[in-house]
This record gives structure tokens, sequence and C-alpha cells, in this order.
């Protein structure tokens, strides 16, 4: 297995992008994107991998585009599945996470979620806990959701780092990092406007999907 560390995401803020990713890159981390054609040349120099939307079919979710880019990068141990308004924790490098990471689980059968930063544990004061920007490891990647990905991809954007929570919780492979800080410079922090695609009625339909699974105890995970 490959031992870089991968952020891979899908990312239409370029603005945000451009604050972001070199501070992931500065810590030694590569970077794999997903991004609207019409923002390709923009983009370009920002990230090690950059794939065109129309290139896989158009963007169809955060899950989706994590689970390409998790089969994409599938010789590579870790991926971290963040948005582009994330920063790297300050006080590690990515290979030091990366080991540690290894000897925690054993190996790469494992969720880890820095929650140094409350915007990664919990998307709002009443919300159930998430991961938001998780460290996903190979083995968990190949083999949770049937081998499909890291992420179910009935989810649009909302309620899927709420199930990858409660499913890597479900196999006892979750590691919560309160000592490790991926600052979420969320819209909500007041430092910009921009908003997520997320297709009218998605919030509600999403939250009736992760309601009936946690019922059934997530089938197919």
């Amino acid at each position: 297995m490959k031992e870089d560390v991968w952020l891979a995401l899908p990312s239409a803020n370029i603005e945000m992008a451009k604050k972001t990713f070199p501070v992931w890159k500065s810590k030694g981390y590569k970077i794999a994107v997903i991004v609207p054609d019409r923002l390709l040349s923009q983009y370009s120099g920002l990230a090690d991998i950059i794939v065109a939307e129309s290139s896989i079919g158009g963007y169809r979710g955060w899950p989706k585009a994590v689970n390409y880019l998790s089969g994409l990068l599938s010789d590579y141990e870790i991926i971290i599945a963040a948005g582009d308004d994330m920063y790297p924790d300050p006080d590690y490098e990515a290979h030091q996470l990366r080991l540690q990471f290894v000897r925690h689980f054993g190996g790469t059968f494992g969720v880890m979620q820095p929650y140094g930063d409350k915007f990664g544990s919990m998307a709002c004061e009443t919300c159930e806990q998430i991961c938001g920007s998780a460290w996903l490891g190979k083995e968990f990647r190949e083999k949770i959701n049937q081998g499909k990905g890291p992420m179910w991809e009935e989810y649009w954007h909302m309620w899927a780092d709420t199930e990858l929570y409660q499913v890597a919780t479900k196999y006892n492979c979750l590691w919560i990092r309160g000592d490790l800080k991926q600052y979420h410079e969320h819209r909500l922090r007041g430092t910009h406007k921009f908003h997520p695609t997320i297709p009218s009625g998605n919030t509600k339909q999403a939250e009736k999907i992760y309601r009936e699974r946690k019922a059934n105890n997530f089938p197919g995970a």
C-alpha cells in the first residue's frame, strides 16, 4: 500500500480552495478533487489530481464523489473525506498522523475523526455526532457498504457524515481525536456565504433515509 495521505473531495468554491488547499499541501498531504468543468483551469496547480464533473457523468453528491475518488486512490492507505472549507491540523505533518492511524488500528480498517473543532463533531448543537472530515483507511473503504465505498450513496450531502459516524461505531472502528483540530471555516462562522448545491427538498429526504436506516441498524453497511 502507498503511504501518501490524500484529501479527497468535490469542490466548487474556488476562492476557499485557494485558501485551504495550499495549507494541506504544506503539511505534506496530496489532494484529489472533482470540480465543475467551468472551473477546471482555475484549479490547475492547486491539486495533484483534478477530475472534471463531466468525465464522471456530472456531480451526483458528496458521497458518490468521495466513493469515486476512493476507488481512484485504492492503492493508498488513507484518504480524508472533508470539505474545501476545512484545514489540516496545524501541529502535525501528514506522515505523522498516518503513522498514528496505522499503529492505533493495527492496519487500515478504521475511521479517525478529529474533534478539536466543534464543526467537525456536530452539524449543529442539537444534531447527532458526525464524521465530517474523516480519515478513512483502505481496508475500511474496501469492506464497508459491501465494497461500494466508504459513503452510503443514497444521500446527496446532508446526513451522509452522520451515518458514517454510526457505521464506524457499529463496527468498533471509530477513533475520536479531541486532540486534533481540522478547523472548519463554515459559512455560519461568517467568513463566506458559499452554499453547496443541494437539490430542493433533499435535506428532509436525507433525514428520512437516515432515520429508516438507523432503525434497521444500517442494512447493507
